[in-house]
């Protein structure tokens, strides 16, 4: 028999599956389809903040208990605050990468984790500068394929590391869950009972 997961995250996200699952993390993925419209003069952190807020309340309505703990997110990369999402075709992600290329950007990744009736709301913020693209770099890297799926048109993990310049903050919040903090809002939650997991060397 299977042991039981650690965390149900709620979920679709391959990276955030990857990135918990590294450390050692049994998961159960409860993926939830929400509306993710921003609402009129919405602000970026506070729209990526509800959606992971939804999100986990939907995940807990469908299960119908918060043990394990559940945990949703919602990234997303901000010029200004214009917020971009995922792209829906290739043509918008090349207009992305245009208006990012030379500049400072935000990516802003909120999570809620809820265990045992309590609920934790963050929201981590990571500083990405890209240099320069030519029109041959963007229309490469968009054929490539890499940019579907990805707030902002791209993989900071993948080729599009080749773009940036300069990273303030959490790498792990632009590939798209703040490690760290999640982790610690989970033992501070005592959320995970075998921790630390095998990753780590820990007892199980």
């Amino acid at each position: 028999m299977p042991s039981p997961p650690d965390l149900v995250l709620a979920s679709a996200s391959p990276r955030r599956r990857e990135l918990l699952e590294r450390v050692g993390l049994a998961l159960r993925v409860e993926a939830v389809d929400l509306d993710e419209t921003p609402a009129p003069d919405e602000a970026p952190r506070a729209y990526a903040s509800r959606l992971a807020r939804d999100k986990g309340a939907a995940a807990l309505a469908r299960l119908g208990a918060d043990e394990p703990a559940i945990l949703a997110a919602d990234t997303v990369v901000v010029l200004g605050r214009e917020i971009f999402g995922k792209p829906q075709d290739a043509a918008e992600a090349a207009a992305m990468l245009g208006r990012l290329a030379g500049r400072r950007h935000e990516v802003i990744t909120a999570y809620a984790v809820r265990h045992r009736g309590a609920l934790v709301e963050r929201a981590v913020s990571t500083t990405v500068a890209f240099r320069l693209l030519d029109p041959a770099e963007i229309e490469a890297y968009v054929a490539c394929g890499e940019w579907q799926g990805k707030a902002g048109g791209y993989a900071i993990q993948g080729v599009a590391a080749a773009f940036a310049t300069e990273l303030r903050g959490s790498l792990t919040n632009v590939i798209g869950l703040p490690l760290a903090e999640v982790l610690a809002d989970l033992r501070a939650l005592e959320a995970l009972p075998h921790y630390p997991p095998p990753a780590f060397g820990g007892p199980r």
